[in-house]
């Protein structure tokens, strides 16, 4: 894996962090928002589209974490070619 590879996983690896975060938070608010004795259907709705959009983007993330790894353990083929 070059550098450039290891600074991408690491950028991964640290946004991912931080939507993890806002997901959790998002959760969070959710359950503030059910708890109320008339929960607004619409902040429901707009609060579970966001979570999920970060669920989507997280698993994005995901994929692209393990084609760097994949690519860090296979060897370097092009290094053999003349």
């Amino acid at each position: 894996m070059t550098a450039k590879d290891r600074v991408r996983a690491f950028s991964l690896k640290l946004r991912m962090a931080v939507l993890k975060d806002r997901r959790e938070e998002l959760k969070q608010r959710i359950l503030q928002e059910l708890k109320r004795p008339a929960p607004c259907a619409q902040t429901l709705r707009m609060l579970k589209r966001r979570k999920l959009s970060l669920k989507d983007e997280l698993a994005r993330h995901e994929g692209l974490l393990r084609t760097l790894d994949a690519m860090q353990s296979q060897p370097d083929r092009d290094m053999g070619r003349a």
